[in-house]
């Protein structure tokens, strides 16, 4: 089938919807039931944000409910699947069993262990984070956070505050926005919480994860993209590469030649028309006669 040839079947669409309620787990029969569960999920999955629904990649939420986009309750204290969402995103990762923090379009999300490299070797800027600072590509608090974790280790928001002076209410916003920087750029991460007072405690990657970044420096770019993107195409089934690109946080032109290396192995198909949705979607090919 050329890539101009339009995908008029129906049929089509509910295929494709299937496989993702198969391999997302939104069907009650495939749901996450507890940690054992989720931790096989997100290992299944390679990566999957933490309760935002509709972004084309799983949802461990979705998956603990076993449906598409379960509703909102008015008061999300009392929805199950969130609460068991809210304590995995916790035990899970204490334990380096997964990845867990701001990475998936900038959204609370998981990795698992055997991505997390190709992950890195994707998202971490060379140099440090001074370097990147000083090419203006780390914020000034986000500097001073990580000045303070990589002097002291391990610390609690309130540490954090106080030692790089951002511990005033009025700059509260700007804190908040520099520990999602650090977290989308994986240069520091929660790994504990603590109850009274109920406090986040934060590390570096580095100090956190050396066997995911040892990995990381053993791959190439090229090979990370395509580890990435065939995952998300294998669970997924189909997605537009700009899409994914923006949602995994990687340069199209690499999400680009996995893609192209995928259509040569023929595991999906590029390019492709499809009625009912915008744009160019790569499919998997066992979808396209």
């Amino acid at each position: 089938m050329s890539s101009s040839t339009a995908i008029r079947e129906s049929a089509l669409l509910d295929a494709l919807e299937s496989h993702r309620d198969h391999h997302f787990r939104r069907i009650r029969s495939r749901r996450v039931t507890g940690e054992k569960s989720a931790l096989k999920f997100i290992e299944e999955v390679g990566f999957c944000t933490g309760f935002t629904a509709g972004m084309g990649v799983p949802c461990l939420r979705e998956a603990i409910a076993g449906a598409r986009e379960p509703a909102l309750p008015e008061h999300i204290q009392h929805d199950y699947a969130i609460g068991m969402a809210w304590r995995i995103k916790d035990s899970l990762p204490e334990r380096r069993l997964v990845y867990y923090g701001k990475v998936i379009s900038g959204r609370p999300g998981f990795i698992s262990r055997d991505l997390l490299g190709a992950f890195l070797r994707l998202r971490i800027e060379p140099g440090g984070y001074r370097k990147i600072y000083a090419r203006g590509g780390l914020s000034h608090c986000g500097k001073l956070v990580m000045d303070v974790l990589s002097k002291r280790g391990a610390a609690e928001t309130r540490v954090l505050k106080l030692s790089s002076g951002f511990a005033q209410p009025s700059r509260r916003a700007e804190f908040d926005r520099a520990m999602k920087e650090l977290q989308e750029k994986f240069l520091a991460l929660k790994v504990a919480e603590r109850s009274e007072p109920f406090s986040y405690v934060w590390d570096t990657l580095k100090h956190r994860w050396p066997d995911a970044i040892a990995e990381a420096r053993s791959l190439t770019r090229n090979q990370a993209a395509y580890l990435l993107v065939r995952r998300y195409f294998e669970i997924g089934g189909f997605g537009i590469e700009r899409a994914v690109a923006r949602i995994l946080g990687v340069d199209f032109s690499l999400v680009e030649n996995a893609a192209r290396r995928l259509e040569r192995e023929r595991i999906i198909k590029r390019l492709l028309r499809v009625d009912g949705h915008p744009g160019a979607v790569n499919l998997l090919a066992q979808f396209v006669a």
